[in-house]
């Protein structure tokens, strides 16, 4: 009996011992979990804070926000006014097809009108009514673009005003950060100031236009092109400014301050910076040389041709015959020899022949039928700028070369036609003189 008791006693200070140790163990891992959750809340980037930040939007953060996403979204919707939304949604989606309706029906009205005038007045009064009257594509016309302005303005409104309720929603579920208390005035600021400039920039080319021309084959093209790209180089810088001191004003962020940087910055912004300067200067050079204009045929001296598609200030896009549009860095074509094709008025045709030594009799013959056949068919040939000769003796062939001249551009639809009706004509001329080609042996 006192064998058994003593037993029973050890093995309930054993016990003892052991739930003793496990709670100490356990408390010592209670307080390590809440020292590497602290650590971690303060020097982790991403490590424990997806989960709880979209949780936010599910689950009830008491700590935060008393309220939910449904609650919170309820109560924005009912703060919102649907007659200010409806507005804005009516104007920015419905204004331009309303106008468009109005000036169509119109435009209809008027032509009824114009029909009944035409049988009672002479044909003079008739056109200087037509003039008068006539309407334009409604696309095409100032009404257009002040409708266009305004539903433009409207839609940046609608978009304005879903940010400003995602703001207030955020800021309702929690996320208290000194940045939710900028968004809307800064996005709203950008957005219509961006607008703005913009639209600046599409005036400011009408207005170019007007006053330098229009975009003819015309000696101020380059300049017009010049002074454009500048102007819309001023208006971003202004605005980029306009926008950083705006930030600054609002946020307290000095972001200018950025720009600010010690001498080993300086080097590597110079040293970074270098083939940009080098690229805009290229650019300047080839608007202010006026060699080539957008839109030209050109011929580059390593062999690059094809249409200019675009100049820009680092780079010109130049279309190739197959329809590739190739960017290439306007350092590489300053100094190149260029052929601007658009800007020569004459082209030439040369075709070099291979006739048998047994139809060496028929070469005289030959060569006076060829300068009819052309004379006859090609009406811009320029006077005595066609030469049809035997220029040469050649081991299986004698060698004929026809060389003609015309007043049509190298360039364009109007050239392969007038090249087409050349071959055609030497190819007559073979045939009634009954000349043989000889074939030419490839190794």
């Amino acid at each position: 009996m006192g064998k058994t008791t003593s037993l029973s006693f050890y093995w309930m200070t054993a016990a003892f011992v052991v739930l003793l140790a496990s709670g100490c163990a356990a408390s010592d891992e209670d307080k390590v979990v809440a020292i590497a959750t602290k650590e971690m809340g303060k020097n982790t980037a991403l490590l424990g804070r997806i989960f709880p930040m979209f949780s936010k939007f599910f689950l009830r953060d008491t700590s935060r926000s008393s309220l939910s996403l449904k609650e919170v979204f309820n109560a924005v919707m009912k703060c919102i006014d649907n007659r200010e939304v409806a507005i804005f949604a009516a104007i920015g989606w419905g204004l331009v097809p309303l106008t468009q309706s109005v000036y169509e029906l119109f435009n209809r009205v008027i032509d009824k009108e114009m029909k009944h005038v035409e049988k009672l007045t002479p044909e003079k009064v008739k056109e200087t009514v037509h003039k008068v009257l006539l309407f334009k594509p409604f696309k095409q016309t100032f009404t257009y673009q002040v409708v266009e302005h305004i539903s433009q303005a409207s839609k940046i409104g609608i978009l304005v005003m879903t940010v400003d309720a995602l703001t207030l929603i955020g800021k309702m579920m929690g996320f208290q950060h000194f940045i939710m208390d900028h968004v809307s005035g800064v996005f709203s600021k950008f957005a219509y100031s961006g607008w703005i400039a913009y639209r600046v920039k599409l005036l400011k080319r009408y207005f170019l236009e007007k006053s330098m021309g229009s975009l003819g084959r015309t000696t101020d093209l380059g300049k017009l092109n010049l002074v454009d790209n500048l102007l819309d180089g001023t208006i971003v810088v202004v605005w980029l400014m306009r926008m950083l001191d705006f930030l600054e004003v609002e946020t307290g962020f000095a972001v200018k301050s950025l720009f600010s940087v010690g001498a080993t910055g300086t080097l590597v912004f110079g040293l970074a910076s270098k083939d940009i300067a080098s690229q805009i200067m290229a650019g300047l050079s080839l608007h202010l040389s006026e060699k080539i204009f957008e839109e030209d045929q050109v011929k580059f001296s390593d062999g690059t041709s094809g249409k200019i598609t675009k100049m820009g200030w680092f780079e010109t896009m130049i279309q190739n015959s197959d329809d590739v549009v190739v960017a290439i860095p306007n350092s590489q074509l300053t100094g190149q020899r260029v052929y601007n094709l658009s800007r020569t008025p004459h082209s030439q045709v040369q075709q070099t022949l291979r006739i048998r030594y047994e139809d060496a009799s028929k070469i005289p013959l030959l060569l006076e039928t060829i300068k009819e056949e052309i004379r006859n068919d090609c009406d811009k040939l320029i006077p005595g700028r066609l030469r049809a000769h035997w220029s040469n003796f050649e081991d299986d062939h004698l060698q004929v070369v026809v060389d003609a001249h015309f007043s049509i551009k190298p360039t364009g639809v109007a050239y392969h036609d007038n090249r087409q009706k050349v071959l055609q004509a030497i190819y007559r001329a073979v045939k009634k003189t009954g000349v043989n080609f000889e074939k030419s042996v490839r190794a």
